[in-house]
């Protein structure tokens, strides 16, 4: 009996750890010290991260203080500086959590001066694939890094001169992957770089950025799959040939030519799905003050889709705070925001994403939504009209993949005894 009894053990330990490796773990940054400045050590969060490995999916969790300290992700070359001017993103609420979406490296600091250069400032390696619970490698990478692009290379990033077709050019026969950095070097003043939508990239119209950086040189992280589209948004710039194209992928390189387009057996990667926030009904004030939570039911966000917002640029807007700021309808510590309608923005990280109208009385009246965004793509299949397909059945959330572990752990269970 003891020896099934030491076989049952096993069989679950086995299971329990299988389950566990299908999610992303979670990291609370400096476990017990929290997220401050470390006392008489800078290099408390190196040695924090030392041997640790992150995959995509992982949740770094940054304990402090609101008003005392916040976390902000920044380039390589900002983190080095302790350069709060050009931040990525900053989360002003603690506790933060956050979720490693991509690649490569990633670069945290706490913004309040003379906290970084105190050492609260944390770097770290993001891999592709799922931890093991085994112990932990070494930290050089198992995997390549995401690969840096110099647009236009010694041209840099401008008004090409007497050709038109100079970044097109420039792009032919590169291979982009989620996690490549794309470094625009133009003079801060003369040039930015503005992410916009296949139509605008058309129409060289700039009223709808989705992104904009206005001081270079600026990296970029392609961080989902799909057409990208840049251009300046200096008058004339774009119309004059300063724009670019790029479509990213995911995998490897292998060191090869690009591949042909997926033929009808390699089924390309489907582009993110468009959605109308509300429908016909647009962004407004709703006269139901469950609008647009009825309207998010049962649809299946993912990373790369995009929401658009129908306004009228003055009487709306559309503001992504936190889930305080969502939770109390404050834009003091606004994430982002659109004025000029319609607005559309891209999902690209996962997560719950939190969104309200910042005109004075709007949000409280019910002009708010939270959708929250998984990784992975859809897999069509015949649901329910009206109702989005289930998640693909990928190992990081299939139910199905669970349902036969569980299955596959009472079967063994069941011979053992």
């Amino acid at each position: 009996m003891g020896g099934k009894l030491s076989m049952a053990a096993l069989f679950v330990l086995l299971v329990v750890n299988l389950l566990q490796s299908t999610y992303g773990t979670t990291y609370t940054v400096g476990d017990a010290t929290g997220w401050r400045v470390p006392a008489g050590n800078d290099d408390f969060y190196d040695d924090w991260a030392d041997n640790k490995v992150f995959t995509v999916g992982d949740v770094l969790v940054f304990n402090f203080t609101t008003g005392q300290h916040d976390v902000a992700e920044v380039s390589e070359a900002d983190y080095d500086a302790c350069n709060t001017a050009n931040t990525m993103f900053t989360v002003s609420s603690g506790p933060a959590r956050i979720t490693l979406n991509r690649t490569g490296e990633h670069h945290f600091i706490c913004a309040i001066p003379g906290h970084c250069s105190a050492g609260q400032k944390l770097n770290i390696e993001v891999r592709s694939g799922n931890g093991t619970g085994a112990a932990p490698t070494p930290r050089p990478s198992l995997t390549p890094r995401g690969t840096t692009y110099t647009v236009g290379d010694a041209n840099g990033w401008r008004v090409p001169a007497g050709n038109d077709d100079l970044y097109d050019d420039w792009n032919d026969n590169k291979i982009f992957l989620v996690g490549d950095v794309l470094v625009f070097n133009f003079t801060t003043g003369q040039h930015n770089v503005a992410e916009v939508t296949e139509a605008d990239y058309d129409a060289c119209n700039i009223a709808n950025p989705i992104s904009i950086v206005n001081t270079g040189p600026a990296r970029i992280a392609l961080n989902r799959t799909g057409d990208h589209y840049f251009i300046c948004a200096v008058p004339g710039h774009c119309s004059a040939g300063q724009k670019l194209e790029v479509e990213v992928r995911n995998g490897n390189r292998t060191g090869t030519a690009p591949t042909p387009s997926p033929s009808p057996t390699t089924p390309a990667t489907p582009s993110g799905t468009t959605y109308t926030v509300g429908d016909s009904t647009g962004w407004r004030v709703p006269t139901n003050d469950d609008l647009y939570d009825d309207w998010a039911d049962n649809k299946d966000f993912r990373v790369g889709d995009i929401l658009v917002f129908n306004f009228t640029t003055g009487q709306h807007n559309v503001v992504e705070v936190t889930e305080a700021g969502y939770d109390a309808c404050s834009t003091t510590n606004a994430l982002s925001t659109v004025t000029n309608g319609p607005a559309r923005i891209t999902l690209n990280t996962t997560g719950d994403h939190y969104f309200i109208c910042g005109i004075p009385t709007h949000c409280a009246n019910g002009q708010k939504l939270k959708v929250e965004v998984e990784n992975g793509n859809r897999t069509p299949s015949p649901s329910t009209p009206g109702t989005s397909g289930p998640p693909s059945a990928s190992p990081a959330s299939s139910p199905v993949a669970t349902v036969s572990l569980v299955f596959f752990m009472s079967s063994a269970l069941a011979l053992l005894f």
